[in-house]
């Protein structure tokens, strides 16, 4: 199919397709949703209303409008909302435009777009829609069953991401920060940090890479397409968008009170010279539970949950288009 034209033409505006998470930013997204679409228009660009009635209606939405081919899908949220939008536009000629509404906007962040302001990201958004969309990395899971694949070595099925998925105590501080009203933004993170810790026993996980598979009883899996998540959390700080690897960050078994050292560090990425904390870059990661230690949390990516170990996550360079 035949890449859109991202310019207006005479009489032909650029039509784009506009997904919005009215609870964003604790009840802020409905707003900047009707914002963004008046902005929008008043930019003489067409919007198709694609929000739906449910987080699935939406996707199933936005993924049939972005085959037909628009000039952008426009996300409004944050990196939940993102992740909603990978999955919609990855191996469609439609790229992805985002306005930066939720908690966290860790993607946002990494590619330099405005956070929380409106008006700056739509007009982002208008000038990028005359000009070539960048091409970065989309990073691909699924559950894994040894022999399974398919011949070019891809799990069936599954979903996509374009940030990091975290299978550690990352991932038990993301599920349990989830389910707090208060405090907003980051600091929940710290909150779900500290109730975390309570009762808290190493993972034990095989991992499989590019470089062969070892076992370990852990703290932290962390495999980054990007450098930030968690609303701030460097976890990866080396890692590129559109390097085509993927950074596996992992720790092994520390106590609670070396975790509570280290997690400030996390937010500035020194955690990586800490000497429980190894980094690889890998195109493919396989994550097993060895049963020795606790079973591995469930999984979540861009902040959404993706679900249990045994998972199969590979990398695909330039796979996802976004307007920056």
């Amino acid at each position: 199919m035949t890449p859109p034209d991202h310019c207006a033409v005479s009489g032909a505006p650029a039509r784009v397709g506009l997904v919005v998470n009215p609870t964003a930013g604790q009840g802020r997204g409905r707003a900047a949703g009707r914002r963004t679409a008046q902005l929008l228009r008043e930019a003489g660009v067409e919007v198709l209303e694609l929000s739906g009635e449910s987080v699935a209606d939406a996707l199933a939405r936005a993924r049939g409008a972005a085959i037909d081919g628009l000039a952008a899908l426009v996300v409004v949220g944050g990196d939940g909302m993102v992740h909603l939008g990978v999955n919609a536009v990855v191996g469609t000629p439609t790229p992805l435009a985002i306005v930066a509404a939720g908690s966290g906007n860790d993607f946002a962040r990494v590619l330099g777009l405005p956070a929380h302001r409106v008006e700056a990201a739509v007009a982002r958004i208008v000038v990028a829609l005359g000009h070539p969309p960048r091409a970065v990395d989309a990073v691909h899971v699924a559950p894994y069953v040894a022999g399974a694949q398919s011949p070019d070595g891809e799990t069936w099925g599954g979903s996509w991401f374009a940030g990091v998925l975290s299978v550690g105590l990352d991932a038990a501080v993301n599920a349990r920060a989830n389910t707090y009203r208060w405090p907003s933004g980051p600091a929940k993170y710290v909150r779900a940090v500290l109730g975390c810790l309570r009762g808290f026993t190493p993972y034990g996980y095989r991992l499989t890479t590019d470089a062969g598979t070892r076992d370990l009883v852990g703290t932290v899996v962390a495999v980054a397409s990007s450098s930030h998540f968690g609303g701030g959390v460097r976890i990866a700080p080396d890692a590129l968008v559109d390097d085509g690897q993927l950074d596996l960050v992992s720790a092994s078994a520390l106590s609670k009170r070396a975790i509570l050292a280290l997690f400030p560090g996390m937010y500035r990425g020194t955690h990586v010279r800490h000497r429980a904390v190894s980094t690889e870059r890998t195109s493919v990661v396989i994550i097993e539970p060895t049963g020795v230690g606790a079973f591995p949390p469930v999984a979540f990516a861009d902040g959404e949950v993706i679900g249990p170990v045994p998972l199969r996550v590979q990398v695909h360079p330039g796979a996802l288009r976004v307007l920056v």
